[in-house]
């Protein structure tokens, strides 16, 4: 069965990206060969899902070059955001369990991978649509930015997997329990 799974790296202190939403402090950390790899992880994925400014941000960031080409995207919007021709990609907004149904279903069999940001991850957590954490700590400090999951209400996990690699950072796959 297909399952909901937020992937990330995160800060120590909990934040996905600075203020100004930048990533250098994660670009310029090497995680090594211990980590799991991306590769691993992205060929259970067969959906993703990610909220509007994380779509923008890609856009901005790498314009020509849309890393999810072979799997339908489904991105979070009330905006009408611009969609490249060719591309696999559905603007949505609504009911947290209805996009995950038509996410999973889309998925077909696999998982479907909730890139973000935080907010979007939050959403659907706080429905009981989330099932699985994987997060990958680095080792520094932000002080503020994105938060990894800002939820309103509290959501219990069950770690799972939890390994400190050689470079420093933590990995922890975390089971979310339903309340």
């Amino acid at each position: 069965m297909s399952k909901l799974i937020y992937y990330v790296a995160a800060s120590m202190d909990g934040y996905i990206a600075t203020q100004q939403h930048k990533l250098d402090w994660l670009e310029n950390f090497t995680l090594g060969d211990d980590s799991t790899p991306y590769d691993d992880f992205y060929q259970t994925i067969g959906a993703v899902i990610m909220g509007a400014e994380t779509y923008s941000w890609i856009m901005s960031n790498a314009p020509n070059d849309w890393p999810y080409q072979n799997v339908p995207a489904f991105v979070m919007t009330s905006r009408d955001l611009p969609v490249p021709l060719g591309l696999n990609i559905t603007l949505l907004q609504g009911d947290a369990g209805a996009i995950a149904t038509k996410a999973k279903q889309a998925a077909k069999g696999k998982d479907v991978w909730l890139v973000g940001g935080g907010k979007t991850a939050a959403y659907f957590a706080e429905a009981g649509e989330l099932q699985q954490l994987f997060i990958t700590t680095i080792p520094v400090f932000l002080g503020a930015g994105v938060a990894v999951l800002p939820v309103s209400d509290n959501v219990s996990v069950t770690p799972k997997v939890q390994r400190i690699l050689q470079s420093g950072a933590m990995e922890c796959v975390s089971d979310v329990k339903r309340n």
